[in-house]
């Protein structure tokens, strides 16, 4: 009866091991938490603050900088719910509104834009509130947004 309860009792804890906790799920809320799963990822991440008093993550992917923004804080910049990937471009030469809805047409999971000069934007926008999301998802993201930034300086000609 003994080895039986050992053998249950090893079997429930291999099964919660095998569940994720919410304790190990990043979420907005945490942007220490975000910043370390990007460094687990391979990627050199700095942290500072936006001007509206938000975290932000700064980083690089191939030749292109690019920021990692905090949505949805209160006001002293905490509990924020979402984030969100954004490179930004300065090009010589306008890029077309066609041209931006090409890669808005063609592309699923990001939008780009261009601001009043023409220099065109790359965000993608990720919700991390609630129970948030594994490594290995966010990794995926990460993966992700590497794969996407890549794809726009090419579309880009940057």
């Amino acid at each position: 009866m003994t080895l039986t309860f050992a053998r249950a009792a090893l079997a429930a804890a291999f099964a919660m091991a095998a569940v994720p906790s919410q304790a190990e799920n990043l979420r907005a809320s945490d942007p220490d938490a975000v910043m370390l799963a990007m460094q687990k990822e391979g990627f050199l991440v700095t942290r500072e603050t936006a001007d509206d008093g938000t975290p932000k993550l700064v980083s690089r992917v191939s030749v292109s900088r690019f920021q990692v923004y905090f949505y949805g804080c209160d006001k002293a910049g905490e509990s924020c719910t979402s984030i969100q990937f954004s490179a930004g471009y300065d090009l010589d030469a306008p890029m077309s509104a066609l041209k931006t809805n090409q890669w808005n047409s063609e592309n699923r999971y990001s939008r780009a834009f261009i601001d009043d000069e023409g220099d065109p934007y790359l965000k993608l926008d990720l919700s991390l509130f609630g129970d948030g999301t594994g490594q290995e998802n966010f990794g995926e993201v990460l993966d992700l947004w590497r794969l996407l930034v890549e794809d726009f300086e090419d579309f880009i000609d940057w």
